[in-house]
């Protein structure tokens, strides 16, 4: 069936004139004529009558005529759904995250996406918590994931992942009973930290605070501006750090360094997946957040 027929058919029923008709769809008056000739001839059944100078429908006329409206209204409700879904697949994404989210679970994560949504255009930048969190206010990035919350009136977000952090010393340190340490014996070890504004920076700060450590009376030896500087200056010996468990995900990374569960206090944190505030948002978007809300652990 010709669903041109029908919008035909229904515009004549609601001018009920057959040139008004022809006018608004731009068509001949005799074009409009023979569409609804082929809808009876179709049907077998005369759908209209002359009331003095207007057009009205007979019954079979008048139930067609609901029929049509429904058709139409399902043929549209089905080419916006398939379109929005169409949609979805395509369109962009401008990411960002903190160091550990974005270089030991985003890239995995993304790939997975990828497989699913091969047309959207992805970008991801790493940076400290603060710098995603401030780019998220400013809309210059549609996602980011941090592992520290700032409070801001132009970001909401939702709690993501949980993140464990563990000490790491060089493999020939001395310290600790077996694979774990209370950080309260550590207070006169050689620190290295991560750059001001890192996520993993506060929540090693947190630690310090909660273990009655105190940074002016401990040693710091260098600031790093990446989890893997950090790494790498407490494989050289310079000193020892507290990083999250997933920069040791892999085997190489763990012989680089001794490991050493902390045992006087919770040592978990949160990840948060963050978003600029605003009341409408593309598809690409909405997908991808629904994607990593599915992902929660």
């Amino acid at each position: 069936m010709n669903l041109n027929l029908f919008k035909t058919y229904v515009r004549v029923i609601d001018t009920q004139n057959f040139s008004r008709t022809a006018e608004e769809i731009g068509i001949s008056q005799p074009a409009v004529t023979k569409q609804i000739q082929s809808l009876e001839d179709i049907y077998g059944v005369m759908l209209l009558e002359r009331s003095g100078r207007r057009l009205r429908p007979t019954e079979a006329g008048e139930t067609l005529y609901q029929c049509a409206r429904e058709i139409i209204r399902l043929v549209e409700r089905t080419e916006r759904e398939m379109q929005a879904m169409a949609d979805s697949n395509k369109g962009s994404l401008t990411l960002g995250a903190s160091t550990i989210p974005g270089q030991y679970l985003l890239p995995r994560l993304i790939k997975q996406y990828k497989d699913i949504h091969s047309q959207v255009s992805i970008s991801l930048s790493i940076s400290d918590s603060e710098r995603v969190f401030n780019q998220v206010a400013d809309r210059n990035l549609d996602v980011g994931i941090v592992g520290a919350w700032l409070n801001s009136r132009k970001v909401e977000g939702f709690p993501w992942m949980t993140d464990e952090l563990v000490v790491i010393a060089p493999t020939n340190y001395q310290g600790g009973k077996g694979d774990s340490v209370r950080l309260s014996e550590l207070h006169n070890e050689k620190w290295i930290i991560r750059e001001k504004g890192s996520g993993t920076r506060r929540s090693m700060e947190e630690l310090w605070f909660n273990a009655g450590l105190r940074r002016e009376n401990l040693t710091i030896a260098m600031e790093a501006g990446s989890t893997e500087a950090v790494i790498a200056m407490v494989e050289a010996g310079m000193g020892i750090s507290i990083v999250s468990r997933l920069a040791l995900s892999s085997a190489a990374a763990r012989l680089r360094c001794r490991e050493l569960r902390i045992r006087d206090q919770d040592v978990t944190r949160q990840l948060y997946v963050i978003y600029p505030s605003q009341r409408s948002r593309r598809d690409s978007v909405n997908n991808f957040l629904e994607y990593l809300k599915a992902m929660k652990a």
